[in-house]
């Protein structure tokens, strides 16, 4: 039997589980010795899910008669950039399926998961008043407050208490339970018992709708058609169509993005406007999307 091996380009989480339903369905749809190279920490998650597909490390010491190296696309649907390198064009969203235990409830009260962090500023939560708050992150705060008002424990469950660039460490809400540091089965055990996550367009939000959770997401600087499927009932994403928005997916400047400036704003950096795709969405807006979860 012929041995494909397919290599993921990133080693995000995130795209990890974004790509894997079409890895799947590339192993069913022939008659190949499916090999997927990802990251170590990951392959557990996916082994009892897709047993088609045979999970393996970056350091193999194998030989293969074929790879394929899959690359990441901003210009269409995550997964189904993915999707065409496979050979299927114009395919279908398939949600990702995780089968992971569930071990005891880790808190007996009503929670929300949460999670602040992501890979460079634009992806954030922004405040207007920018760097000198969002150590404290005031619209996260806000947040959690009223969700605290409203009978639930927020959780942070971020790998970092604090994250960023050197000039600038995004730090997580006060109001919130510090669970940031868990190791990863102990943070989808969090996720499993919660009510819902929110966060950002980041792997956390991808872990946690694989788990077929109930995800917010809070992201304005992709386009809606870049993650999840819009018609999911269970997905909520909050955006803002009146302010510079969806730069991440647009050809004019998705073609500069710079992955080594940690404040890449391709229209609007160093003026006042810089990063209003975020900063115009406030706690107001979010429980007001939510309102019929809690």
């Amino acid at each position: 039997m012929k041995k494909i091996l397919i290599e993921l380009g990133s080693d995000s989480l995130g795209d990890t589980i974004a790509c894997t339903p079409y890895v799947n369905k590339f192993a069913e749809d022939n008659d190949y010795e499916v090999y997927f190279s990802i990251e170590n920490p990951y392959i557990f998650l996916f082994e009892k899910s897709y047993p088609k597909v045979n999970f393996i490390n970056r350091n193999y010491n194998l030989l293969f008669d074929e790879k394929i190296t899959l690359k990441t696309s901003l210009l269409k649907n995550l997964q189904l950039g993915y999707a065409e390198q496979l050979g299927y064009v114009n395919g279908q969203y398939i949600k990702p399926n995780l089968i992971v235990e569930k071990n005891e409830r880790p808190i007996k009260n009503k929670f929300i998961t949460i999670g602040v962090h992501s890979t460079a500023q634009l992806k954030y939560w922004n405040h207007p008043l920018g760097n000198s708050v969002q150590t404290i992150q005031p619209y996260w705060d806000g947040l959690c407050k009223t969700l605290r008002k409203k009978g639930y424990t927020p959780v942070s469950i971020d790998r970092y208490e604090l994250f960023g660039d050197s000039n600038n460490f995004n730090g997580i809400p006060k109001s919130s339970v510090n669970k940031t540091g868990m190791n990863l089965i102990d943070t989808i055990n969090y996720i499993q018992h919660s009510e819902f996550y929110i966060g950002l367009s980041s792997g956390l939000s991808w872990l946690a709708h694989s788990l077929n959770k109930k995800v917010v997401m809070i992201s304005n600087f992709t386009e809606s058609w870049y993650e999840f499927d819009l018609n999911d009932e269970n997905y909520i994403r909050i955006d803002n169509n009146n302010v510079c928005r969806g730069c991440f997916n647009h050809p004019e400047t998705q073609s500069n993005f710079d992955a080594w400036d940690w404040y890449w704003c391709p229209l609007h950096k160093n003026t006042p406007r810089q990063f209003e795709c975020h900063t115009s969405i406030t706690p107001e807006m979010v429980i007001n999307k939510i309102e019929k979860w809690l």
